[in-house]
């Protein structure tokens, strides 16, 4: 193939291509040796070269397009389809399963004012990537095959950086809006996790210290993780648990919440002391707490409970005692 040229990952920093992909990489780099374990570290050559996995993207900015391609011979799939080549290609030299790494032109975010027109036309074209190509659609594309470490034979095309729309034009959009494989929902298991925790885990954020609030979240971040197949690593459901309990215990986050108890105190009278106050809440959560007692007959523990319901598993356990 007159585009594929191997490149030498030993000497990266004499390699344009490589030196301008490892430019690219995210500050803090989601790493491992292994497939299955996932470390973040603050990005060095050192770590950038030793890890034979990294994460290309943040979790809110998507830079590059990762196909994850099961099937031997498939380094050349992208000719053999007829599409546009990807800048590189990451060859697992025992079986020929590869991965095709497009780089974005403009990286596309998935922040809450983010457009969302970009995100849509990204997964039209990772749905049709998948489709032409033959990969793998369950691929969350957290940990990837690293271009920058010798585990792996890496190859350069010499293609430029595309924009959606040039991919956009060499492929078959499906009609629809294409949802993500069930293992990608909100952007991908990591996503789900953490936002669906984040919110249980206010039930406890105001009263727990950061160890209480730590080992609640990872049995709920747990709990989550069974669903999904393959799962998520246990050190990335660590590493959700930490980010979720330091931001509840942090100064910012307390101060907040003392002076919205002091606002609604000015504004209300103290509700600590409002006997109404206490009915309204009471009225208020009557109906879960209902809900709560007729899943409980019905044979549901109080672990799926809580889940079910967004609330701790604690509140379950005082409904129910």
């Amino acid at each position: 193939m007159e585009h594929l040229k191997q490149l030498n990952p030993d000497q990266w920093e004499q390699v344009p291509p490589l030196a301008q992909l490892y430019q690219d990489l995210p500050k803090t780099l989601r790493c491992s040796p292994y497939k299955h374990n996932t470390d973040f570290r603050r990005k060095t050559p050192k770590r950038a070269t030793q890890s034979a996995y990294v994460g290309y993207n943040t979790p809110k900015v998507t830079t590059f397009i990762v196909i994850d391609l099961d099937y031997n011979g498939s380094i050349f799939a992208y000719h053999d389809a007829g599409i546009p080549r990807p800048q590189f290609v990451i060859k697992n030299p025992k079986n020929g399963h590869c991965h095709y790494l497009y780089r974005l032109k403009d990286p596309v975010s998935f922040f809450k004012n983010s457009q969302q027109a970009p995100i849509d036309l990204l997964n039209a074209i990772e749905y049709a990537l998948n489709e032409v190509l033959g990969g793998d659609k369950a691929f969350a594309g957290y940990l990837a095959k690293n271009a920058l470490s010798t585990a792996h034979e890496v190859y350069y095309t010499g293609a430029e950086p595309y924009t959606l729309h040039d991919l956009a034009d060499y492929l078959d959009l499906p009609t629809f809006t294409p949802k993500k494989a069930p293992n990608d929902e909100f952007y991908g298991r990591n996503d789900a996790i953490f936002n669906t925790v984040r919110k249980i885990a206010l039930s406890i954020a105001y009263t727990g210290t950061y160890t209480q609030i730590y080992a609640q979240c990872l049995e709920w971040c747990e709990e989550h993780n069974a669903q999904y197949s393959p799962q998520l690593p246990y050190n990335e459901l660590k590493s959700i648990s930490k980010s979720i309990a330091g931001h509840y215990v942090s100064d910012d986050f307390r101060r907040k919440f003392s002076n919205q108890q002091a606002s609604r105190g000015r504004n209300g009278g103290k509700a600590s002391n409002s006997s109404k106050g206490g009915q309204a809440r009471s009225a208020k959560y009557s109906p879960k707490r209902q809900k709560a007692e007729q899943m409980n007959k019905s044979g549901m523990n109080k672990s799926e409970i809580a889940r079910k319901l967004c609330i701790s598993r604690r509140t379950v356990i005082n409904w129910l005692g």
